[in-house]
Protein backbone atom coordinates (compact mmCIF):
# COMPACT_ATOMS: atom_id res chain seq x y z
CA UNK A 1 0.00 0.00 0.00
CA UNK A 2 1.39 3.26 -1.08
CA UNK A 3 1.71 5.36 2.39
CA UNK A 4 4.02 8.36 1.07
CA UNK A 5 2.66 11.59 1.23
CA UNK A 6 3.51 14.22 -1.20
CA UNK A 7 3.25 18.11 -1.43
CA UNK A 8 3.89 19.79 -4.93
CA UNK A 9 4.24 23.50 -5.77
CA UNK A 10 1.54 25.04 -8.75
CA UNK A 11 2.92 28.45 -9.02
CA UNK A 12 3.42 30.29 -5.61
CA UNK A 13 0.57 27.69 -4.31
CA UNK A 14 1.18 24.40 -2.13
CA UNK A 15 -1.21 21.18 -3.16
CA UNK A 16 -1.29 18.44 -1.61
CA UNK A 17 -0.80 15.67 0.46
CA UNK A 18 -0.61 13.46 -2.59
CA UNK A 19 0.28 9.38 -3.03
CA UNK A 20 3.25 9.09 -3.99
CA UNK A 21 1.50 7.08 -6.94
CA UNK A 22 -0.76 9.63 -7.55
CA UNK A 23 1.62 12.00 -8.21
CA UNK A 24 3.80 10.25 -10.40
CA UNK A 25 0.06 9.71 -12.62
CA UNK A 26 0.19 13.33 -12.73
CA UNK A 27 3.68 13.54 -13.85
CA UNK A 28 3.29 11.00 -16.36
CA UNK A 29 -0.14 12.73 -17.94
CA UNK A 30 1.78 15.94 -17.93
CA UNK A 31 -0.19 17.91 -14.58
CA UNK A 32 3.05 18.40 -13.67
CA UNK A 33 6.35 18.24 -15.00
CA UNK A 34 10.07 17.38 -14.15
CA UNK A 35 10.61 21.11 -12.54
CA UNK A 36 7.65 20.86 -10.15
CA UNK A 37 9.36 21.34 -6.51
CA UNK A 38 7.92 18.76 -4.23
CA UNK A 39 8.00 17.93 -1.04
CA UNK A 40 7.64 14.97 1.83
CA UNK A 41 8.91 14.80 5.38
CA UNK A 42 12.29 12.63 4.34
CA UNK A 43 13.32 15.64 2.52
CA UNK A 44 14.65 18.48 4.13
CA UNK A 45 13.63 21.07 1.35
CA UNK A 46 11.76 21.50 -1.58
CA UNK A 47 12.84 19.90 -5.30
CA UNK A 48 12.01 20.18 -8.61
CA UNK A 49 11.01 16.28 -9.19
CA UNK A 50 13.59 15.37 -11.59
CA UNK A 51 15.74 15.49 -9.16
CA UNK A 52 13.74 13.34 -6.52
CA UNK A 53 15.10 9.83 -6.95
CA UNK A 54 12.10 8.28 -6.25
CA UNK A 55 10.27 8.98 -9.32
CA UNK A 56 10.42 7.79 -12.52
CA UNK A 57 10.16 10.05 -15.81
CA UNK A 58 9.31 7.74 -17.95
CA UNK A 59 6.42 4.82 -16.15
CA UNK A 60 4.47 4.63 -13.30
CA UNK A 61 4.95 0.76 -13.05
CA UNK A 62 8.06 0.93 -12.14
CA UNK A 63 8.25 3.49 -9.57
CA UNK A 64 9.10 2.63 -6.10
CA UNK A 65 6.41 2.52 -3.13
CA UNK A 66 7.89 4.25 -0.53
CA UNK A 67 6.95 2.81 3.26
CA UNK A 68 6.55 5.01 6.37
CA UNK A 69 7.21 2.16 8.59
CA UNK A 70 7.02 4.45 11.90
CA UNK A 71 3.93 6.66 12.94
CA UNK A 72 4.66 10.30 13.12
CA UNK A 73 3.52 11.88 15.79
CA UNK A 74 3.43 15.61 16.14
CA UNK A 75 3.08 17.39 19.83
CA UNK A 76 2.41 20.15 18.53
CA UNK A 77 1.66 21.81 15.51
CA UNK A 78 3.97 24.15 13.49
CA UNK A 79 5.00 27.05 10.68
CA UNK A 80 5.56 24.40 8.54
CA UNK A 81 3.91 24.98 4.80
CA UNK A 82 1.39 22.37 5.45
CA UNK A 83 0.58 22.30 9.23
CA UNK A 84 -0.80 25.65 10.99
CA UNK A 85 -3.05 26.02 13.91
CA UNK A 86 -4.99 29.32 12.58
CA UNK A 87 -8.09 29.20 15.00
CA UNK A 88 -9.44 31.85 13.48
CA UNK A 89 -9.41 30.55 9.69
CA UNK A 90 -11.13 27.54 11.51
CA UNK A 91 -13.67 29.59 13.17
CA UNK A 92 -14.93 31.59 10.07
CA UNK A 93 -15.16 28.03 8.40
CA UNK A 94 -17.37 26.70 10.91
CA UNK A 95 -19.31 29.78 11.58
CA UNK A 96 -19.89 29.77 7.70
CA UNK A 97 -21.07 25.79 7.66
CA UNK A 98 -23.53 27.08 10.25
CA UNK A 99 -24.52 29.75 9.04
CA UNK A 100 -25.17 27.87 5.83
CA UNK A 101 -26.91 25.15 7.49
CA UNK A 102 -29.56 27.48 9.25
CA UNK A 103 -30.05 29.41 5.85
CA UNK A 104 -30.85 25.83 4.52
CA UNK A 105 -32.96 24.61 7.45
CA UNK A 106 -34.97 27.95 7.90
CA UNK A 107 -35.80 27.31 3.96
CA UNK A 108 -36.83 24.08 4.41
CA UNK A 109 -39.72 25.28 7.49
CA UNK A 110 -40.62 27.75 6.09
CA UNK A 111 -41.18 26.18 2.75
CA UNK A 112 -43.12 23.20 4.18
CA UNK A 113 -44.54 25.57 6.89
CA UNK A 114 -43.46 23.31 9.83
CA UNK A 115 -44.38 24.49 12.95
CA UNK A 116 -41.66 24.36 15.67
CA UNK A 117 -43.38 24.90 18.52
CA UNK A 118 -41.40 24.59 21.57
CA UNK A 119 -38.47 24.39 19.52
CA UNK A 120 -39.23 27.77 17.98
CA UNK A 121 -37.23 30.18 21.11
CA UNK A 122 -34.09 27.30 20.36
CA UNK A 123 -34.00 26.90 16.74
CA UNK A 124 -30.10 27.89 16.55
CA UNK A 125 -29.25 25.23 19.20
CA UNK A 126 -31.39 22.92 17.30
CA UNK A 127 -29.49 23.71 14.02
CA UNK A 128 -25.94 23.25 15.87
CA UNK A 129 -27.01 20.11 16.96
CA UNK A 130 -28.23 18.67 13.15
CA UNK A 131 -25.35 20.14 12.10
CA UNK A 132 -23.33 17.11 13.48
CA UNK A 133 -25.14 14.43 11.70
CA UNK A 134 -24.30 16.42 8.15
CA UNK A 135 -20.65 17.45 9.44
CA UNK A 136 -20.04 13.81 9.67
CA UNK A 137 -21.69 12.91 6.38
CA UNK A 138 -19.73 15.23 4.42
CA UNK A 139 -16.49 14.26 5.69
CA UNK A 140 -16.75 10.85 5.33
CA UNK A 141 -18.20 11.37 1.60
CA UNK A 142 -16.84 14.26 -0.26
CA UNK A 143 -14.01 14.44 2.69
CA UNK A 144 -15.05 18.26 3.76
CA UNK A 145 -17.93 20.99 4.36
CA UNK A 146 -18.63 24.31 2.48
CA UNK A 147 -16.85 26.40 4.97
CA UNK A 148 -13.88 24.08 4.97
CA UNK A 149 -13.59 23.83 1.22
CA UNK A 150 -13.79 27.86 1.12
CA UNK A 151 -11.52 28.63 2.93
CA UNK A 152 -9.39 25.30 2.38
CA UNK A 153 -9.44 23.22 4.93
CA UNK A 154 -9.27 19.30 5.38
CA UNK A 155 -9.15 17.22 7.67
CA UNK A 156 -7.58 13.51 7.29
CA UNK A 157 -7.02 10.55 9.62
CA UNK A 158 -3.65 9.74 10.95
CA UNK A 159 -3.19 8.00 7.16
CA UNK A 160 -3.96 11.11 5.59
CA UNK A 161 -7.31 9.65 4.71
CA UNK A 162 -10.72 10.62 4.49
CA UNK A 163 -12.66 9.92 7.89
CA UNK A 164 -14.89 7.08 8.18
CA UNK A 165 -18.59 8.13 9.21
CA UNK A 166 -18.09 6.78 13.23
CA UNK A 167 -14.94 8.90 13.43
CA UNK A 168 -16.34 11.74 11.65
CA UNK A 169 -19.34 11.53 13.63
CA UNK A 170 -17.25 11.56 17.26
CA UNK A 171 -15.27 14.40 16.39
CA UNK A 172 -18.25 16.17 14.91
CA UNK A 173 -20.03 16.12 18.19
CA UNK A 174 -16.38 16.44 20.43
CA UNK A 175 -16.73 19.71 18.74
CA UNK A 176 -20.42 20.16 19.31
CA UNK A 177 -19.76 19.53 23.17
CA UNK A 178 -16.31 20.71 23.23
CA UNK A 179 -16.28 23.08 21.40
CA UNK A 180 -19.60 24.90 20.91
CA UNK A 181 -20.99 24.33 24.32
CA UNK A 182 -24.19 22.98 22.52
CA UNK A 183 -24.62 26.18 21.41
CA UNK A 184 -25.88 27.20 25.06
CA UNK A 185 -25.43 30.98 25.66
CA UNK A 186 -22.59 31.87 27.43
CA UNK A 187 -21.35 28.62 28.05
CA UNK A 188 -20.64 28.43 24.37
CA UNK A 189 -18.24 31.43 24.01
CA UNK A 190 -16.34 29.90 27.07
CA UNK A 191 -15.81 26.26 25.45
CA UNK A 192 -14.90 28.47 22.38
CA UNK A 193 -12.00 30.67 24.17
CA UNK A 194 -10.96 27.48 25.64
CA UNK A 195 -10.62 25.45 22.58
CA UNK A 196 -9.04 28.20 21.19
CA UNK A 197 -6.14 28.75 24.06
CA UNK A 198 -5.36 25.28 23.72
CA UNK A 199 -5.21 24.98 20.01
CA UNK A 200 -2.55 27.88 20.15
CA UNK A 201 -0.77 26.41 22.71
CA UNK A 202 -0.74 22.69 21.96
CA UNK A 203 -1.36 22.98 18.51
CA UNK A 204 -4.34 20.68 18.59
CA UNK A 205 -7.94 20.64 20.11
CA UNK A 206 -8.49 17.45 22.06
CA UNK A 207 -11.08 16.27 20.07
CA UNK A 208 -7.89 15.85 17.06
CA UNK A 209 -5.89 14.55 19.55
CA UNK A 210 -7.84 12.05 20.72
CA UNK A 211 -8.80 11.00 16.95
CA UNK A 212 -5.86 10.79 16.18
CA UNK A 213 -6.99 13.43 13.19
CA UNK A 214 -4.70 15.65 10.51
CA UNK A 215 -6.01 19.49 10.32
CA UNK A 216 -4.46 20.82 7.41
CA UNK A 217 -4.48 24.52 5.93
CA UNK A 218 -3.68 25.51 2.09
CA UNK A 219 -3.42 29.30 1.38
CA UNK A 220 -6.40 30.46 1.03
CA UNK A 221 -5.82 33.89 -1.35
CA UNK A 222 -7.08 36.83 -1.80
CA UNK A 223 -10.33 36.02 -4.03
CA UNK A 224 -11.84 33.62 -1.33
CA UNK A 225 -11.29 35.51 1.70
CA UNK A 226 -13.45 38.49 0.00
CA UNK A 227 -15.98 36.07 -0.94
CA UNK A 228 -16.14 34.78 2.55
CA UNK A 229 -16.11 38.87 4.08
CA UNK A 230 -18.85 39.59 1.06
CA UNK A 231 -20.73 36.34 2.66
CA UNK A 232 -20.77 37.09 6.16
CA UNK A 233 -21.81 41.02 5.36
CA UNK A 234 -24.93 39.85 3.25
CA UNK A 235 -25.39 37.34 5.65
CA UNK A 236 -25.45 39.91 8.54
CA UNK A 237 -28.03 42.16 6.20
CA UNK A 238 -30.51 39.15 5.78
CA UNK A 239 -30.44 38.43 9.72
CA UNK A 240 -31.25 41.82 10.45
CA UNK A 241 -33.74 42.46 7.84
CA UNK A 242 -35.37 39.15 8.68
CA UNK A 243 -35.44 40.41 12.78
CA UNK A 244 -37.00 43.87 11.77
CA UNK A 245 -40.07 42.27 10.11
CA UNK A 246 -40.52 39.46 12.67
CA UNK A 247 -41.18 42.97 14.97
CA UNK A 248 -42.96 44.78 12.90
CA UNK A 249 -45.51 41.44 12.22
CA UNK A 250 -45.47 41.84 16.25
CA UNK A 251 -46.01 44.99 16.77
CA UNK A 252 -49.25 45.00 14.23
Amino acid sequence: MDKAVWYYMVGEEKEGPVSHNELQRMLDSGEVDSSTRVWTQSQQEWLPISEVEHFNMTTLDEAPTIEIEKKVSYSRETDKDYIRTRPWIRFWARMLDYSLFIIVLAFFIGYFHIGLGIFSSYTGMVAIFLWVFVEAFLLSTVGTTPGKWLLRVSVRSENHQKLSFSAALSRSFSVWWLGMGAGLPIISLITMIVAAVKLNSSGMTSWDRRGELRVFHNKVGLTRTLIVILYFLCYAWVVSWGQLQIMNHQAV
